[in-house]
């Protein structure tokens, strides 16, 4: 990696979480998905954060949105939706999802990357971050993580693995074929429709 390229988006990390394939389309062939109405839709709200997308039991001091964050020691960084100071010096990151949870458990490629974000809030403002919240905007679900240290575990291994990947150029074995079919990369990665999978 040169100078211009040492962090990470934080993004690419979720990805690999969920398809090692789309962070090497990304970080190796330079392909990137089209902004959609959605992701817009999706950025416009993050900006509009307010204190229902919060678990009761959370006192808040303040919100900030939009908060640019970048770690030398993590080699990651990116852009959390909100960072909610607690009434006690609470330092909570909070990352909102426009889609839904799906099961009663938030999706790990999420917990991946607000791990990240909780650990990048360590190293940025100097102070401890035990959890954070990931809300789902489809089902309203809210979800409370603690950045264990088997999470932090994952990130750690998540970044070791990008590095890998860009540094050898090689394409991921690894394919989620259950999740081509409404994947807009299915078409650089398979280079034609993706092959329907077995039910």
């Amino acid at each position: 990696m040169t100078d211009d390229d040492e962090f990470f988006p934080v993004s690419c990390l979720r990805n690999f979480y969920f398809c090692e394939q789309i962070p090497y389309i990304n970080l190796v062939l330079h392909v990137f998905e089209p902004e959609t109405e959605s992701m817009v839709y999706g950025r416009e709200k993050h900006l509009r954060f307010n204190a229902q997308y919060l678990p009761r039991g959370i006192r808040v001091e303040k919100v900030v949105t939009d908060v640019r964050l970048a770690s030398r020691r993590l080699g990651i960084a990116g852009v959390l939706d909100a960072l909610v100071y607690g009434v006690h010096g609470e330092l909570i990151p909070c990352e909102l999802k426009h889609s839904s949870s799906s099961s009663a458990r938030p999706l790990l490629k999420d917990v991946v990357q607000l791990t990240a974000y909780g650990m990048l809030v360590e190293d940025v403002f100097g102070c401890v971050v035990k959890r954070g919240v990931l809300f789902y905007g489809e089902d309203r679900s809210k979800h409370v993580v603690v950045f264990s240290d088997g999470l932090r575990r994952l990130v750690v291994r998540g970044v070791k693995a990008l590095r890998k990947m860009v540094e050898e150029e090689r394409r991921p074995a690894n394919r989620s074929l259950d999740r081509c079919g409404g994947c807009w990369y299915s078409r650089v990665c398979w280079g034609h429709p993706p092959p329907r999978t077995k039910v």
